[in-house]
């Protein structure tokens, strides 16, 4: 590669706009770092609530709008249950701050925000008509979710255009396959057997 001046020309990088965003990103850096906690497992922890509250969010809003159901009111209670779930690791850190424990309080509530809102977003995604890419196992894992937020839809549809419900258009084809436990031989192995020898 021959070098050049046009390599070692930085004026391009020493633009408002470029300045701007290294200040916002390093204070933001530096305003996460003294809220979670500045360690590797902390970061890492918030990384992941925050990654999966925002895929929560866009599974919710495509859900919302394939059923109708979208409104300004939802959208406002959505951010202050997103401002609550951002707020509880912070005071699971200020108790192990005030306790003296290792990080046990905030891993703990981090932990249980990480799953809750990962089932919730893939009860999302599957009623935004994703489920053919989740597998079955998983969505019968929230099967009693995506009833849940089915049955919220309704209300708020309900609420947003009263006596014009349809609920069966909020009913999405069941993702969720049951168990037929006719047609599985590892259900009835005792069964075929009996019937064999019988015959």
């Amino acid at each position: 590669m021959k070098l050049s001046a046009e390599v070692f020309d930085l004026k391009d990088l020493a633009t408002p706009a470029v300045s701007f965003a290294g200040i916002t990103g390093g204070s933001v850096g530096v305003v996460l770092g003294m809220i979670y906690g500045d360690n590797t497992i902390n970061v890492m922890a918030a990384l992941l609530l925050f990654s999966i509250v925002g895929l929560d969010w866009a599974g919710a809003i495509a859900a919302a709008i394939k059923d109708g159901t979208y409104s300004s009111e939802y959208g406002k209670v959505g951010v202050i249950r997103t401002v609550v779930i951002l707020v509880l690791p912070v005071i699971g850190r200020l108790m192990d701050l005030v306790i003296g424990t290792p990080n046990v309080a905030f891993l703990f509530i981090t932990g249980g925000l990480i799953y809750h809102n990962f089932m919730s977003m893939t009860a999302n995604f599957a009623r935004a008509g994703f489920e053919k890419w989740i597998p079955n196992k998983m969505l019968q894992a929230v099967a009693s979710e995506i009833e849940a937020k089915i049955t919220r839809s309704e209300g708020r549809r309900e609420a947003i255009s009263p006596n014009q419900i349809e609920s069966s258009s909020l009913t999405p084809a069941t993702p969720v396959a049951s168990i037929d436990t006719s047609e599985n031989p590892l259900i009835n192995s005792d069964s075929n057997q009996d019937t064999q020898k019988a015959e």
